[in-house]
């Protein structure tokens, strides 16, 4: 019988910010004949938008704006190079987030309604967008390790610098996984205490186990987290918390170590 559980392990797993979030515009190099890692692993499954500026030429759009939010012609916009003024002229610069706002992603433009703007007026809007690239075609994408490859069918370059969004999966580790560390973690800790205290329920035991089994669990997360130099800190961070699970561990289990076998004298045959 197991000292730990796995709803034990879980009630500590949740304490580790191990949530899902969002990733926006993280550089990466894609290669041919390897895969390069993003800084995490376990992306959410098509969740991923591969792209790059395919050009410094600004499109070029007329539009009304009144009270609702108006499409520009392309999605993807490029952060920091919307410009939008009175006419082709530029006779009146408008300034972001005081006269209008942009949804970079969708593409599209809101007027504030304090602001310079006038409602149905006639405006002139300059950008620049992302091309998108599409997965298998272009690249491919291991989600569990959170690395790509490009793939020579498609349109990026070797060796070509893209930008990649993407959301994070959950780093909540699965029963099965919990389920193995916890067999570890018992049979380590069979192999160190007294077989006296073998079926103890002594709660100090029992966290050591959880703490040995949390350790195994920080440890193999460590692992996946491997790969490029921006990943090598939450690797690390991740070993330094196995560490710290282990050496609670172990200072609970000196409790219950078994006495060292006596030493004897030589004796002359």
């Amino acid at each position: 019988m197991s000292l730990t559980s796995v709803t034990q392990i879980r009630n500590h797993l949740y304490r580790l910010d191990l949530g899902a979030g969002d990733v926006r515009n993280q550089p990466i190099r894609l290669f041919a004949d390897t895969y390069t890692n993003l800084p995490h692993a376990r992306v959410t499954a098509s969740s991923e938008i591969v792209k790059a500026l395919t050009t410094t030429v600004p499109v070029t759009e007329s539009i009304i704006l009144g009270n609702e939010p108006e499409s520009l012609g392309c999605p993807h916009l490029a952060p920091d190079t919307v410009v939008c003024a009175s006419d082709s002229s530029l006779a009146t610069v408008y300034q972001e987030n005081v006269d209008y706002m942009i949804d970079y992603a969708v593409g599209s433009i809101l007027r504030v309604s304090d602001g310079s703007i006038p409602s149905d007026s006639r405006v002139a809007v300059w950008y620049l967008f992302y091309h998108v690239y599409q997965r298998g075609v272009d690249y491919t994408i291991d989600y569990e390790r959170g690395r790509l490859r490009r793939l020579s069918s498609g349109v990026i370059e070797e060796g070509q610098e893209v930008l990649v969004d993407y959301t994070l999966g959950s780093t909540e580790f699965t029963d099965d996984e919990i389920e193995q560390c916890i067999l570890e973690a018992d049979t380590v800790v069979a192999q160190v205490i007294d077989p006296a205290f073998q079926e103890s329920s002594d709660a100090a035991l029992q966290t050591a186990a959880t703490c040995l089994a949390l350790s195994f669990l920080c440890r193999n997360w460590a692992g996946l987290s491997l790969g490029a130099e921006s990943a090598r800190a939450a690797s690390s961070a991740w070993l330094d918390l196995a560490a710290s699970y282990h050496e609670t561990a172990m200072r609970l289990l000196n409790l219950f170590r078994r006495e060292a076998p006596g030493l004897y004298p030589p004796r002359l045959a």
